[in-house]
């Protein structure tokens, strides 16, 4: 199994997913994509039998996701990791692989935050299967369209596809886990600014996704 994990200026958080993802005897490949980061964010990823793919510049979540796809060795299992989690245990990448090995039908799991922080539980339950903790199975993702236009709507387009397929996936708990809300990271009004990007992505993707098959 490969997880892939998309970053751009996380330095002072990427280590702390690193350390749960490097624990676990499921990995057999990790790889970090450093989307154009402006600070140490590539230095702090590089650890023994960490790949760090560096971008010249930042080309967006679902660029960089496709660029770490690119670079798995025909994994049966793809985990996708946001980089600013906090709270987050090997045991939690268990999780969220268990129902893709137990039932050959479940094609994807996606993560919820649940008894983390009281602002990410309550932004997932309002927007529910956006998060960027899922497992999907590598075949799949193969199939699917390229994401690269996607930027933060890159889950949204793969939950669609996903749905439009008739294919089965399952949500499931992450207890305890939460993150870096962007505000924290760029203050009050950049961080709304990022935010409304975000949104704006990721209905501009819903929106594409109907037209798609």
């Amino acid at each position: 199994m490969s997880v892939i994990i998309a970053a751009y200026n996380e330095e002072s958080r990427i280590g702390t997913v690193l350390d749960a993802v490097t624990c676990s005897a499921l990995i057999s490949q990790i790889i970090v994509v450093n989307d154009g980061s402006k600070d140490k964010t590539a230095d702090e990823a590089t650890r023994p039998g960490v790949n760090v793919l560096t971008l010249e510049k930042n080309r967006g979540k679902g660029a960089a996701l496709i660029e770490g796809i690119n670079q798995t060795k025909d994994s049966d299992i793809l985990l996708f990791l946001d980089a600013d989690l906090v709270g987050f245990k090997s045991e939690h990448i268990s999780i969220l692989v268990e129902p893709l090995i137990k039932d050959k039908e479940v094609v994807m799991t996606v993560g919820k935050f649940t008894g983390g922080r009281k602002s990410t539980d309550l932004a997932q339950f309002l927007v529910p299967n956006i998060s960027g903790q899922r497992a999907i199975r590598g075949d799949v993702i193969a199939k699917m369209p390229d994401l690269s236009a996607d930027g933060y709507g890159a889950e949204v387009a793969i939950t669609r596809y996903i749905k439009n397929n008739g294919l089965k996936f399952v949500e499931v708990p992450l207890k305890n886990v939460s993150q870096v809300m962007k505000e924290e990271k760029l203050g009050l009004v950049k961080g709304l600014a990022s935010r409304i990007r975000m949104y704006y992505q990721m209905t501009r993707t819903f929106i594409r996704s109907h037209f798609r098959l």
